[in-house]
């Protein structure tokens, strides 16, 4: 099985995060001009790698960085369980019909109108999610994986998220190679 983790590029909320200040309340956060070129160099790398599918986050900025590194040449799976954990603003999604609306190309009718993580709201009207709740649905992922027999395919996800697949903290557009 040849899998490649992907993290989303620069984010707008990543550009402007401090852990020592209200959070921006930036939802569902696209990249930057950074993030764009981030995306563009990663391009580059991944062209010599054996990818023929592509999972995808169903976020803004995994949408936009994989579009930037694969265009339109590869098939698209919208997949939510590969999302980030929310923690903050950007963690928050937007609905299937405005995404369908902005790619129109790519198919989200299976998602729920709310296809990320949500239960009691914090004082930001934010819900956040347990680690173990992320631990969990990335051990699904992995079940997935094994029962799907997924090979040749990049997985553009998040940091926290391929965190909980790998142990590793992985830096904007960083490529990690997934052994399963």
């Amino acid at each position: 099985m040849t899998i490649y983790l992907i993290r989303h590029a620069q984010s707008v909320f990543n550009a402007v995060y401090d852990p020592d200040k209200p959070d921006p309340m930036i939802f569902d956060a696209p990249i930057t001009e950074l993030g764009e070129r981030q995306a563009r160099e990663t391009q580059t790398n991944v062209d010599q790698l054996d990818v023929a599918n592509v999972i995808v986050s169903p976020f803004t900025r995994t949408l936009q960085t994989a579009h930037l590194i694969f265009g339109n040449s590869i098939p698209f799976q919208i997949n939510a369980m590969v999302r980030e954990q929310v923690l903050n603003s950007c963690d928050v999604g937007s609905h299937p019909q405005k995404l369908a609306n902005d790619y129109p190309h790519l198919d989200f009718d299976h998602l729920d109108d709310c296809w990320w993580h949500d239960g009691e709201k914090d004082h930001r009207g934010i819900s956040v999610e347990p680690r173990e709740t992320l631990e969990r649905r990335a051990d699904k992922f992995v079940e997935f994986l094994k029962r799907e027999r997924i090979q040749s395919t990049a997985i553009v996800s998040h940091g926290n998220f391929i965190h909980a697949l790998t142990g590793i903290k992985p830096d904007n557009c960083q490529v990690i190679k997934f052994d399963i």
